[in-house]
This record gives structure tokens, sequence and C-alpha cells, in this order.
């Protein structure tokens, strides 16, 4: 005996199809808003990201300055960085910029800056042993030293310090 199989759905009505439709497209429009809103967290997550370390990066480019130069030489806005009788860069305050000027072409490396000022190690007016730079970032004031007046050996040492200063704090809490 031969069975025979039907292929045949059982039809919907109109109404049914409709609601169908309706429903898949108040999800696919659910969805694609889902991956919007992932799409903007994302990007405000990678530019708050990026901020960070165009600030660690323009640190950096100045810390290295002070450190591989011979002398720097500094006017009112000023600033020309010399090793072995050449100048290698000029560092000037442009309106609320500090702009980094070399021969390969210009970078800016802080925004919105605020005061420029040479800390003074020595009585020498005239060559520039530090640099102050006060400046906001992200609503937040900012204040860096770089050059000799920021002694990396010494501020090692202090976070040490502190470091073991919170521990022992921290064994006194335990011990009452």
């Amino acid at each position: 005996m031969k069975r025979r199989f039907s292929y045949t759905l059982a039809a919907s009505t109109l109404v049914e199809m409709l609601i169908v439709i309706i429903v898949s497209g108040i999800l696919f429009i659910a969805l694609f808003d889902g991956v919007n809103l992932v799409r903007r967290y994302t990007n405000r997550l990678n530019k708050t990201l990026a901020a960070g370390n165009s600030l660690l990066d323009s640190y950096q480019q100045l810390d290295h300055l002070f450190l591989s130069c011979d002398s720097v030489i500094g006017g009112p806005e000023s600033f020309c960085f010399y090793k072995s009788g050449e100048r290698l860069v000029l560092v000037e305050h442009r309106d609320s910029l500090l702009v980094c000027t070399r021969s390969i072409g210009v970078d800016t490396l802080f925004r919105e800056v605020e005061e420029i000022r040479i800390v003074p190690v020595r009585d020498i007016p005239v060559p520039v042993d530090s640099l102050g730079v006060r400046f906001r970032s992200r609503g937040k004031l900012y204040y860096f030293e770089f050059g000799r007046a920021r002694d990396p050996q010494n501020e090692w040492r202090q976070e040490a310090l502190s470091v073991e200063n919170q521990f022992k704090k921290e064994e006194y809490d335990d011990m009452e």
C-alpha cells in the first residue's frame, strides 16, 4: 500500500498575514535601534579613550623634548629647544594652544592652555630649566611640570612611600 503525502500548507487569512508583517516590522525596528544605541555608545567610548591617549602622547612628547635637548631658551610666549647647537623644536603658546613646530611640520600639544610659566631651579632667568603648563581638558584643570624641576627618581620614591604608608595605615586599621 502506497501512502500519499500532501505538501500543502494551511492557508492564512489576510488579517493574520498583516499582523505577522506588522510584528516583524516592529521587531526589525527595535533590533536596529538597539544596534544604533550600541554603536553610539562605542563611538563615545572610543572618543574618550582617544582623548586620554592624546593627552598622554602630548605629555610624553614634551617630556621627551626636555630630556633629549641640551638647552632651552625661553621668550615671552615661545621656547626654543637646542641640541648640539641646532634648534630642534620651537614650542609656542598661541591663543589657547601649545604648538610644537619642527622641521617636519606643526603639531598641537595641548589645547585650552591657560598659563605657561618657567619654573626656576637656579636663579638664572635666561636658560629654562623647567616649564609648567596649566590647561583644561574635558572640564578639569591640569598642571604639568617638565624638565629638571620634575625629578623622576624623586617622584618614584614619593609614590613608593605613599603606597607603603597606605599599606601601613591598612595594617594599623586591621589591628584595631
